[in-house]
């Protein structure tokens, strides 16, 4: 699902056999359903929504104030255009609640991506895609941190499902991935007296999640006469960091841990996940993240969910 380029939540440091392309909704390669995460982009052009992403965190007592607790609601919408490319655009509302201080919130800064699903390969469950995202700055309230600086970041996204190898019950495995540059329109500069002219270093960024998929293991490698709500599931563990890809820098690198589980509806997923800094420059604070998705193809088949170029034929 298309969503602000990769944050590590410090929380606040802020919070792609040789086929013809097939492309899917929801991440569809043969057999294997990729479901959507939450720390970074997956590699599926879908028509789908996010109403809403929920997210909590808190952050540590700093300069007198504090602790504070962030409360984060946001939204995504995703479109195809074609069968292959499509385009999102995503936004929030932030809540800073610190202790001995009034709360503070405000809308985020509009963040728009476009996505071309680059090659899909259903025999052995592949899909891969390349995307660039757009973060406009001053859209969202300075008082909450929105930025004023807009970066832009392309990024290529994948996914593998394990199920053509001869692997047993770990057939249900895969793995998804983005990786990309945030380049910021202002290259940060610092000046002898400690000052700095307001721009950002450029990042890398990637993620990466591991999946077992339950429906995939009952459809696919053995029927165990699972109950339902067991038989939708579909933990995972996603892995998320940022690092300086320019100099200066004024933020070191950055890892954060996700474990959590996906239920998949007939026309929605419902995530939750742990949000654990892996190191000292994401945070100490455990956080939570929930989601609720839902699939528009499912929800209109004949027209919000179908892809714009149908519309006209």
């Amino acid at each position: 699902m298309p969503r602000h380029p990769i944050r590590l939540l410090p929380l606040a440091a802020a919070l792609l056999t040789g086929t013809t392309l097939q492309a899917h909704a929801h991440g569809v390669a043969g057999a294997r359903v990729f479901v959507s995460t939450l720390q970074f982009d997956d590699p599926a052009v879908a028509d789908e929504a996010a109403i809403p992403t929920f997210g909590w965190s808190r952050q540590p007592a700093g300069g007198g104030a504090g602790p504070t607790n962030e409360y984060d609601l946001n939204f995504s919408f995703a479109k195809r255009i074609t069968d292959r490319f499509g385009v999102s655009v995503s936004l929030g509302h932030t809540w800073l609640a610190t202790a001995g201080d009034k709360t503070r919130n405000g809308w985020t800064n509009v963040d728009i991506g476009m996505k071309y699903q680059a090659y899909v390969n259903p025999d052995h469950e592949f899909m891969a895609s390349i995307g660039i995202d757009r973060e406009f700055a001053r859209t969202g309230t300075l008082a909450i941190g929105a930025d004023t600086v807009s970066t832009t970041t392309p990024s290529v996204s994948f996914g593998k499902g394990l199920g053509d190898l001869p692997i047993g019950v770990f057939r249900p495995l895969a793995v998804t991935g983005q990786f990309g540059m945030a380049a910021s329109e202002r290259a940060l500069k610092q000046y002898a007296d400690g000052t700095d002219n307001g721009g950002h270093e450029n990042r890398w960024i990637g993620g990466l999640s591991l999946q077992y998929s339950i429906p995939y293991l009952q459809s696919q490698v053995k029927d165990y006469g699972l109950p339902n709500w067991l038989a939708n599931l579909t933990p995972l563990v996603e892995v998320a960091w940022s690092s300086p890809a320019s100099r200066p820098g004024t933020q070191p690198m950055q890892l954060l841990v996700a474990p959590g589980v996906a239920y998949s509806g007939d026309w929605y997923q419902l995530t939750t996940e742990v949000l654990i800094p892996a190191n000292r420059n994401t945070g100490r604070n455990l956080g939570i993240v929930a989601e609720f998705h839902v699939y528009l193809d499912d929800i209109f088949p004949k027209s919000l969910g179908t892809p714009v170029a149908d519309w006209f034929r």
